[in-house]
């Protein structure tokens, strides 16, 4: 991983964080607040979107594009909805670690599975970081337990886990896809054109899920929230362009993936000064281990 591409992403884990902060600092719903946030930057992308297409014409995006791009919309609702869940049930310092390092591991299998290997340092970083954020949401070393997981904070946020699972690997196999397919686009363009039909995917999978589940005044909010939601998502759009534009410079997502944990500390420390949330030494211990984590997996 270049240090190009390492600084881009530290960046848009700062991001990253600030959007998770508005988020759950939010007073309205969640839903309507994350389906606003969706909507917004694809409306902003929409123009780009159709400029896009017409350099690379709509015939070369075939069937397995739209399915990749469908894929990875459900894994970023999952992410979403599991998250806003997990915050309801927990604060932020506890639910944002376990919700983002937990994809390290997991994506490091996926990889696996895929056909990529990984060196020896890197699964030891990645297993260093991990056992970091298992120990931030506790309040003493002695709590570190099967039984303290065993809350519903720490089940959604396994959910949205999966979810970046899902979606971060979907998503690379879509950008070399469309750098290996299509012509005409920069790395930087193919990286914005894919931000713009996933948000599309996000916001149809959301409202799919808010009429499934008889949430239909949850679309009427969100016009309510569209300042702050519109916030969000361009700051949620911004972030994730910037780490999609990494993903076309690295060839296992893993790195990235594993890069993207500094958003933790950075959370960990909003959470702190704006919502009020403590500091714990065993917080301060975790971050210690997710930084060492990370060192090591990116030497």
């Amino acid at each position: 991983m270049t240090l190009y591409a390492a600084l881009l992403v530290i960046f848009s884990a700062l991001l990253h964080a600030g959007w998770n902060i508005l988020g759950k600092s939010n007073t309205g719903s969640g839903y309507s607040f994350t389906l606003g946030a969706s909507i917004a930057p694809l409306i902003l992308l929409s123009p780009y979107i159709i400029w896009c297409i017409s350099v690379i014409g709509f015939d070369s995006l075939d069937g397995y594009f739209w399915l990749l791009v469908t894929l990875s919309g459900i894994g970023q609702a999952i992410y979403l909805i599991g998250l806003i869940k997990a915050y309801d049930a927990g604060d932020i310092g506890v639910i944002y670690p376990i919700a983002r390092a937990l994809p390290v591991l997991m994506v490091g299998i996926g990889t696996v599975f895929i056909g990529q290997s990984l060196s020896p340092n890197a699964w030891i970083g990645f297993v260093v970081l991990t056992l970091g954020c298992l120990l931030i949401p506790m309040r003493h070393i002695k709590d570190l337990r099967l039984g303290s997981y065993l809350n519903l904070g720490v089940f959604w946020s396994c959910i949205a886990a999966i979810g970046t699972t899902i979606y971060s690997i979907i998503d690379k196999q879509a950008l070399t896809w469309l750098q290996l397919e299509t012509s005409g686009l920069t790395k930087v363009q193919v990286a914005i054109f894919y931000l713009g039909v996933q948000f599309a995917a996000i916001a149809f999978v959301l409202v799919a899920w808010l009429l499934a589940t008889n949430k239909r005044s949850e679309l009427a909010l969100t016009w309510q929230h569209r300042y702050r939601s519109s916030i969000a998502g361009i700051m949620m759009g911004l972030t994730y362009g910037i780490v999609l534009y990494a993903m076309t410079m690295v060839d296992n997502v893993s790195y990235v993936v594993a890069m993207r944990q500094v958003s933790i500390v950075f959370g960990l420390l909003m959470g702190i000064w704006f919502l009020n949330e403590k500091w714990l030494y065993t917080r301060g211990i975790g971050v210690t281990l997710v930084l060492i984590g990370l060192v090591v997996a990116l030497t």
